[in-house]
């Protein structure tokens, strides 16, 4: 029995709504593992990076309860392998939005050191290809200029927001409108609290998209 949980499942059961079914399963478990690193193994002081954004716990549990909420009304018309829904690590960034495509999903791409990074340029541009993006940062003085001066694409949305605490508020929310937000920047503390938020973290480093995790495995 334990071989076989959850193993090749027949693709049929996608009349059912099972991919729904096993996406919800997966990221309430994702969910789970935050909690646990906050409250059971304590291992993040949850109170010093709300103090910096000036919310209170409760404040925060209201957040976790709303984002399990989003969780269960993803659309129940999302289809993809179903053995790729249970299997796939999420490690690997563009097939990981590949695999939650239909969902209300967006991409988020911090701008210094990562998007005026030429090493980026074609990475950036494939973001543009696959799905909503988003530029958050803590400079204030982005605008659609640099972008069209050096033959970028135009992202979907610049959030050019003024210091590093606006620009963590803005990503919640953020995430508050879509099912999936998926977050690269170069810094860690930025990916730490979205992290703590439930956001999918990358981090941009030695010209790689890495996948960044609090997780203690």
């Amino acid at each position: 029995m334990e071989k076989c949980y959850l193993t090749d499942i027949p693709q049929d059961v996608e009349q059912y709504g099972f991919c729904k079914v096993l996406t919800v399963r997966r990221e309430v478990i994702s969910v789970k593992h935050i909690l646990i690193e906050i409250f059971v193994r304590k291992s993040i002081d949850i109170e010093n990076y709300l103090n910096n954004i000036d919310w209170s716990l409760f404040d925060y549990m209201e957040y976790i309860t709303n984002k399990l909420m989003r969780i269960h009304h993803f659309s129940r018309t999302y289809v993809k392998d179903i053995n790729d829904i249970v299997k796939s690590d999420r490690d690997n960034f563009f097939p990981t939005i590949a695999l939650y495509e239909g969902l209300q999903n967006c991409i988020v791409l911090d701008f210094d050191k990562v998007v005026t990074e030429n090493s980026f340029k074609q990475l950036y541009e494939l973001c543009i290809s696959r799905c909503k993006t988003i530029i958050c940062s803590g400079n204030p003085n982005i605008t659609t200029d640099w972008f069209i001066k050096r033959g970028y694409s135009l992202p979907y949305k610049i959030y050019s927001c003024k210091g590093k605490f606006k620009k963590i508020k803005q990503l919640i929310e953020i995430q508050k409108k879509h099912d999936y937000v998926f977050y690269v920047d170069d810094q860690i503390e930025y990916l730490q609290y979205a992290w703590i938020f439930g956001i999918q973290t990358y981090q941009y480093k030695n010209k790689k998209i890495r996948y960044f995790t609090m997780q203690h495995k």
